[in-house]
Parts: structure tokens; C-alpha cells; sequence
């Protein structure tokens, strides 16, 4: 993680450890769906595809991706902003 990077407050968890990315990319629309605009989800995943993933996906669905932390070599938070 980048030493100066805020990690934001978020509104909403979802804790989508043993998801892959086939997977986690629908649980995440449907958990952002329950937001309001504005809101911010922080997305727990051990799937290492995700930290090309979640980014790709923020880009397409235009929720902004705030910050991403990794925590280790295989656990990674990831704070979307809903568009």
C-alpha cells in the first residue's frame, strides 16, 4: 500500500473470501446495488486476480475505485465509491 494513500470510511462490507473473480464481480454489483449513490463498499478478497479485476470492473461500471490495500500476498481490500 502506498504509504500516503487514505483508506476511506466505507458504508457497507463484503467479505467475498474463496470468491474468484467470476464470482465476486456479480456479488459486488448486486452488494453496490443496495448503496446510494455515493456510498462506499470495501470489498474483501483473497483471490489474487482481483487487483486486476476489481480495477477493470470499476472502469466499466464507472463506480470509482478508491484505494486498494493489500494486506498480504493473497488478501487485498478493495473501497469502491457508487457512482
Amino acid at each position: 500500500m502506498d504509504q500516503n494513500q487514505t483508506i476511506p470510511s466505507s458504508d457497507a462490507v463484503l467479505d467475498a473470501g474463496g470468491e474468484s473473480c467470476a464470482t465476486l464481480t456479480p456479488l459486488v454489483k448486486a452488494k453496490i446495488r443496495e448503496l446510494l449513490s455515493g456510498d462506499v463498499l470495501e470489498v474483501r478478497s483473497d483471490d489474487p486476480a482481483a487487483r486486476e479485476g476489481m480495477p477493470s470492473w470499476s472502469r466499466l461500471t464507472g463506480n470509482e475505485l478508491l484505494a486498494v490495500v493489500v494486506e498480504d500476498p493473497t488478501r487485498t481490500r478493495f473501497y469502491l465509491r457508487k457512482k
